[in-house]
């Protein structure tokens, strides 16, 4: 396996990159997300964020640079709209990125 394309730029997807990373996968990761933000803590979110109790930066499950660093490509606020597993094609936002 060459690619991983996860969909959904959530917490689920933040822990299942790092995991591959750190078990030493080293081929091509993209991460495709709806919202515009890296992967970034729910629950505060709706709570002390929300109240000017957190920085914005304190919410994101990692920094963005971690995503850089580890050869992570994000596809923010670029909705995934087509699947074709049989052509291994993802199409987010007009991009196709292959599976």
């Amino acid at each position: 396996m060459g690619h991983v394309v996860v969909i959904g730029a959530g917490q689920a997807a933040a822990s299942l990159v790092a995991r591959l990373r750190g078990k030493g996968f080293e081929g091509e990761i993209t991460v495709i997300g709806a919202e515009a933000e890296p992967p970034y803590q729910r629950p505060p979110l709706s709570k002390a964020y929300l109240l000017g109790e957190m920085e914005k930066d304190r919410l994101y499950l990692r920094p963005r640079t971690y995503y850089d660093e580890q050869n992570i490509t994000l596809m923010l606020g670029e909705p995934a709209v087509s699947v074709d597993t049989e052509a291994q094609h993802v199409i987010a936002g007009g991009a196709r990125d292959r599976l």
